[in-house]
């Protein structure tokens, strides 16, 4: 079985949307995530369902809204914050529905400056379960996951806060996204033993090289320094069956790493037993 491959065009900056997807579908991407930063000018219910079908009439499939970094969740400084993200992810989750998704990506929120440890393990993790756990109820409703993904200056990158939270939370429309850079830079000593640690709580993967210093420039494979194979093989271990995205975001030259990400990761995939769609 072929496992599809989703592309974000975000790494496009300089193409229209409609241009980008073309390209898209010509590299030879399979299934497309979104961030809705891209989208603002669909401002209607109607408009994102055309967007949908344009998309199906490419030959491809929206698949994932990516929220991450939104302006309505940053850090949760006071219990009143998480009115503030839990309205910003329920509208998400409704521009996701219109798009036709399968699922909805955000993240655990920043470090507050000066949080001590008891903060961070007591009120913030408290607060980041009490908004999580509504977005998943909220999601799973109209029939979309929430998965949560770390970055480099997240509460996550203290694995034992994000085990903490996905046990907590304890929605089977909820997990993380194992972002091969993200953790690599977060957790540099640590980032194919985070696999293990988080085991089936991983339910995506964004694959991509890193220099291990960059927060947020992803490479294509074979183009940093990560151990990719060490990567893959500890995702088998976990047995995981998830979608896979070829993360290019930042790199500056995304076409030539399209090409060369996408058959790095279709040979490195041919025979991984199928992926669970």
């Amino acid at each position: 079985m072929t496992i599809p491959i989703v592309g974000n065009p975000l790494g496009y900056f300089q193409d229209p949307l409609e241009v980008t997807l073309e390209r898209m579908r010509d590299l030879g991407y399979d299934e497309i995530e979104l961030c809705h930063s891209q989208i603002r000018g669909f401002r209607t219910a109607e408009l994102r369902g055309q967007l949908s079908e344009f998309v199906t009439s490419l030959g491809m499939r929206l698949v994932g809204s990516n929220v991450p970094d939104s302006e309505y969740f940053q850090a949760l400084e006071s219990s009143e914050d998480v009115k503030v993200a839990l309205a910003g992810l329920e509208r998400d989750i409704d521009i996701a529905v219109d798009l036709g998704m399968r699922y909805l990506i955000t993240y655990e929120g920043r470090v507050p400056p000066g949080a001590t440890d008891a903060l961070i393990f007591g009120r913030l993790l408290d607060d980041t379960v009490r908004l999580l756990a509504a977005a998943a109820d909220y999601a799973a409703a109209r029939n979309i996951d929430v998965w949560i993904e770390v970055h480099p200056f997240t509460l996550g990158t203290r694995l034992e806060f994000l085990v903490e939270l996905c046990d907590r939370v304890d929605r089977s429309n909820f997990g993380i996204v194992y972002d091969a850079c993200h953790f690599a830079v977060g957790i540099p000593d640590g980032y194919i033993e985070a696999i293990d640690r988080l085991g089936e709580r991983i339910k995506m993967v964004h694959f991509s090289d890193s220099d291990q210093r960059s927060s947020e420039l992803h490479f294509p494979p074979g183009r940093g320094c990560l151990d990719l194979d060490g990567i893959l093989e500890a995702l088998r271990r976990i047995d995981f069956a998830g979608p896979w995205m070829l993360d290019l975001y930042l790199y500056p030259v995304p076409a030539w790493g399209s090409r060369e990400g996408l058959a790095w990761m279709r040979d490195k995939l041919s025979n991984w037993g199928g992926a669970d769609r």
